[in-house]
């Protein structure tokens, strides 16, 4: 079966984060969202629960920046619980900590963290879904009549999305103005994370994939297979799984 590309634009009217899912005081934010938060908002448009891939090999996704928005760092505390004393010789500085007020009723010790996120405010994003053409007309029906409420990042990142139709991707040998396989000069460099697979004892494991987005406004000539132009851009889709 033949594939098509359903277009969509996704304006962020407030702000929204990327963050690698294995930093921890510090959320760096990808310059766009990556194929598995992309997933997450389609997944939760046609009503699957949280976790649900059975649907991820169905649809690839290509992705271009159409407004950078502005970047911004925010902060705020974390309070971490220690451990309660283990034994007597750490009697004397528990009592004066207590003294001081940094110990809870039950004896256990708050310590604080700074917790940084990276922000991106009002971003717009062309992403093209690669899937078969009665995929994209039940995607298309899902985001226009939501089962959940969008969002891209975390639950308060709201998201409007606007569908843009259904076009047949063709090759193409023009410079990229979307994400683009491999190191290449000129665009930003991202290791987006793709997929998410169970592993055994309930662990998952994470695919990613190593991509250069071009800048608003440039694009990137590289000589890559698979390079196709749809819906006014020139990108390559996410590798099959």
């Amino acid at each position: 079966m033949s594939e098509v590309c359903l277009g969509l634009r996704l304006c962020v009217p407030f702000w929204c984060g990327f963050r690698d899912p294995i930093s921890s005081n510090v959320h760096r934010t990808f310059p766009v969202p990556p194929p598995s938060t992309l997933y997450g908002l389609i997944a939760a448009a046609l009503g699957l629960s949280q976790d649900d891939y059975s649907r991820r090999n169905e649809m690839r996704f290509a992705i271009a920046i159409e407004k950078a928005g502005e970047q911004v760092e925010t902060f705020s505390k974390w309070m971490k619980i220690a451990e309660p004393a283990k034994d007597s010789t750490q009697k004397d500085a528990r009592n004066a900590m207590r003294i001081r007020g940094l110990l809870t009723p039950d004896e256990a010790t708050w310590v604080s963290t700074t917790l940084t996120r990276q922000k991106l405010i009002q971003p717009i994003w062309k992403v093209g879904v690669l899937c078969s053409g009665e995929v994209a007309d039940e995607i298309s029906s899902a985001l226009n009549n939501p089962h959940w409420p969008l969002y891209l990042g975390e639950s308060d990142d709201s998201v409007d999305v606007e569908v843009l139709g259904i076009e047949t991707p063709q090759p193409s040998r023009e410079a990229a103005t979307g994400t683009i396989g491999g190191v290449h000069a000129g665009g930003t460099l991202a290791n987006l994370p793709t997929r998410f697979s169970q592993a055994a004892r309930g662990k998952w494991e994470l695919t990613r994939w190593l991509v250069t987005v071009p800048k608003v406004g440039e694009a990137i000539a590289a000589n890559t297979a698979d390079i196709v132009a749809c819906h006014g851009q020139v990108w390559q889709f996410e590798p099959r799984a």
